[in-house]
């Protein structure tokens, strides 16, 4: 099976965790089935993403360039090249570019999550951070 970036799927999350989604592997793009999903997220300097779980999903970021903070459950760790987190099922967790260049890092779903599941939850976060 071979994936490519297609540019028209990107997701932009606004303000107050403005970030970009590059979904790589999912399910919706997948030829065959697959038990993982896997996107790309840019981060630039002084953005986050919201502290959030995933009720039915194991998350694993790893960094492949810039430098943050993140926090998983009650901990908070440095974030930079070629370290990694793991959010296991319903645990909170969060990055933040701390930074003065773009944070990246792989984002890996096991159970996969489609590009539309990502655009959906990051909007929900978005839209109750708006609210009064």
């Amino acid at each position: 099976m071979y994936f490519k970036y297609d540019e028209s799927r990107g997701i932009q999350v606004d303000k107050p965790f403005r970030r970009m989604m590059m979904p790589y592997m999912m399910p919706d793009t997948a030829s065959c089935p697959i038990n993982f999903s896997v996107h790309l997220t840019q981060w630039e300097p002084g953005s986050q993403v919201d502290e959030h779980a995933h009720p039915d999903a194991m998350e694993v970021m790893y960094c492949i360039s810039g430098h943050g903070v993140a926090s998983v459950g009650d901990e908070t760790y440095e974030f930079c090249k070629n370290s990694m987190i793991a959010a296991a099922p319903g645990e909170l967790h969060c990055i933040k570019n701390t930074g003065d260049e773009l944070l990246q890092a792989v984002c890996i779903f096991s159970p996969p999550v489609t590009g539309e599941e990502l655009r959906r939850r990051a909007q929900d976060a978005v839209d109750a951070a708006q609210e009064p």
